[in-house]
């Protein structure tokens, strides 16, 4: 039953909601082709889910406006408790701060750029405000919404001044942009098992060394838990594997959405880290993404009791299916990108399935990330303006970011299944 796949599956109900404008003032149909936002609903009132398979739930597809809803009764009738997920574009007439007003009801999770902005994880009427930094222009915004039993209430309202607040126009809505950027086309692996994860003669004389030996989790361990490696976390056939963990999966705007899985911290999961530390470095690797999967590169990782994951004290190059992914559709979340810092340019990433090369090198404060033999993101944490990129990002409350010179190597669980191999690095002096 949806209900024992966990309502917290449905917490990211958030907003889906959103844009269901009042039916009275909204058209039928789009006004265009890229008007408002679609949307998916289901039917959670003891509907049964046989092996996550999403054909066997009651759905519906709407086109929705704006996130203002007061009445569900011209939304989906026959169905009185429910879920709904919608995904589109948010216009922002300029860059700055921004602030939003929620009043609302059921459980909620509305995002931008794939960033909390709210969360309600208990259905109850709420009233709430929360700020951002935008930049102008489209940004990625979903809804996740589930009413709880609750009559359904949702009113979303911005404010440039943090004072004079306004119900979001419908003309800020839009459909997403499904440009993702170039994909190289999916070539045969020609590694030879016998030359995986071995340095040969030249590299060994360069300072080179292994932090995979193709065969253990040796020189590994789970994030804050030295001795310890998670059972998701396999070598297996030369690879560094995180197995994923099962999650009820479907498709919106074209891309796979998922819900739901384990404990990370009971499963088996949760980041891994190196157990050496290292201070100035040349870190290449190899990795492989599952369809529509998600993980990251974690390079400056400090272990602090105050911190559950790597990526509160780490910059991430991040590993992505850019074409299924949502977070394809953000800029500065692709592949290869210093995850919701810096964009990579050129896009260079492979199809997914493919074995994508990663370098990162990091020498006096200066970062470089490579993406199959072109360096991609360049920045210095010493310059201003990486402390003010800093200070307008989802860092900005993590003291520890990117502080300390000698840190930790770390790959990530994000769910998804990833596969890493040929992780090797050489220490800069």
């Amino acid at each position: 039953m949806i209900r024992k796949i966990k309502i917290e599956l449905f917490f990211l109900v958030a907003l889906c909601l959103a844009g269901c404008g009042s039916p009275k003032e909204k058209p039928a149909e789009p006004v265009s082709p890229t008007a408002g936002f679609n949307a998916i609903l289901f039917d959670v009132n003891g509907t049964s889910i046989k092996g996550g398979n999403a054909d066997s739930v009651a759905r519906l597809d709407k086109r929705f406006y704006n996130v203002n809803l007061t009445s569900a009764e011209s939304i989906w009738p026959e169905h009185k408790n429910f879920f709904m997920h919608g995904m589109g574009n948010l216009d922002f007439p300029v860059e700055g701060d921004y602030t939003f007003r929620l009043a609302s009801s059921g459980k909620i999770l509305i995002r931008l750029n794939n960033v909390d902005l709210f969360k309600v994880d208990h259905p109850k009427d709420t009233l709430s405000a929360s700020s951002r930094f935008l930049e102008k222009g489209k940004n990625i915004f979903e809804f996740e919404y589930f009413d709880g039993g609750l009559p359904p209430k949702l009113v979303l309202e911005w404010s440039k001044d943090g004072q004079n607040f306004e119900v979001i126009p419908d003309t800020a809505f839009s459909v997403v942009d499904q440009e993702v950027g170039p994909v190289a086309s999916a070539t045969q692996d020609s590694v030879s098992q016998s030359d995986l994860n071995k340095l040969t003669a030249q590299e060994k004389a360069a300072g080179w060394k292994l932090l995979f030996d193709g065969t253990s989790t040796k020189g590994w361990h789970r994030y804050n838990s030295p001795g310890m490696i998670g059972s998701k976390w396999k070598a297996e056939n030369g690879e560094l594997t995180f197995e994923g963990r099962p999650k009820f999966t479907y498709i919106l705007e074209g891309r796979m959405m998922e819900m739901g899985g384990g404990d990370a911290k009971k499963d088996g999961g949760i980041d891994i880290v190196t157990d050496q530390t290292f201070g100035d470095f040349d870190l290449m690797l190899e990795w492989k993404i599952s369809k529509g999967g998600n993980s990251g590169i974690f390079y400056t990782v400090q272990e602090l009791p105050q911190y559950a994951e790597a990526w509160n004290t780490s910059p991430e190059m991040q590993v992505l299916d850019n074409a299924v992914h949502k977070d394809g559709l953000i800029y500065k979340h692709r592949a290869g990108d210093l995850y919701d810092l810096i964009a990579c340019d050129p896009v260079t990433v492979k199809a997914q399935g493919e074995w994508n090369q990663a370098r990162v090198i990091k020498e006096k404060g200066k970062v470089q990330h490579w993406l199959n033999g072109t360096k991609v993101v360049e920045y210095d944490i010493n310059s201003p303006g990486w402390s003010t990129m800093i200070k307008n990002s989802k860092f900005a409350s993590y003291h520890d970011f990117a502080t300390a010179k000698v840190n930790k190597i770390g790959l990530q669980d994000h769910g998804n299944k990833v596969s890493f191999r040929n992780i090797k690095i050489k220490e800069l002096k």
